[in-house]
């Protein structure tokens, strides 16, 4: 899903509730002042059907810097409404970082690695995922996708 500037998620939550896992990452509008983008994001992850927060920090290596915001806020929000962060490992993006990734651990918010993937010749992008997972001292239980298809699930739904 599209985070929309205001924070919506870009389809009705009609449509969303009928999902099994719905991730929302920002697209546009990535150059907002802090504060801005800081509520932009808590919004989004306050949706009770928002899954999993999407390459959080948006930024594209040598292309794109991350855009600016209270991570501190936003992982506060992801532990309290159950949204995992994504460890993204396509090679332009891995984000987010080790630091932040330890931060999430830390504050009990957990990580989906993901590809990114456009096409089945990214996949074996999930080794950069593993690698920086790693250096962010993740283990197996941080990881919500080493675990089977239905605890993965039970795991994203809450209440």
């Amino acid at each position: 899903m599209d985070i929309l500037k205001d924070g919506r998620l870009d389809l009705a939550d009609d449509v969303l509730a009928q999902l099994d896992i719905v991730v929302g990452s920002i697209h546009s509008y990535m150059n907002l002042e802090p504060a801005e983008m800081t509520e932009r994001l808590l919004r989004a992850v306050e949706n009770p059907h928002l899954k999993i927060l999407g390459h959080p920090t948006g930024r594209l290596l040598l292309r794109r810097e991350a855009y600016r915001y209270d991570l501190e806020k936003v992982l506060a929000a992801c532990k309290k409404h159950g949204v995992a962060v994504e460890c993204n490992a396509f090679p332009d993006r891995l984000d987010l970082r080790d630091v932040d990734l330890r931060a999430a651990r830390e504050r009990g918010v957990k990580v989906v690695i993901s590809t990114d993937a456009h096409s089945t010749t990214h996949l074996p992008y999930m080794k950069y995922g593993v690698r920086t997972a790693r250096r962010a001292w993740l283990e197996k239980k941080d990881v919500l996708n080493t675990l089977p298809c239905e605890g993965l699930l039970k795991a994203l739904r809450r209440g």
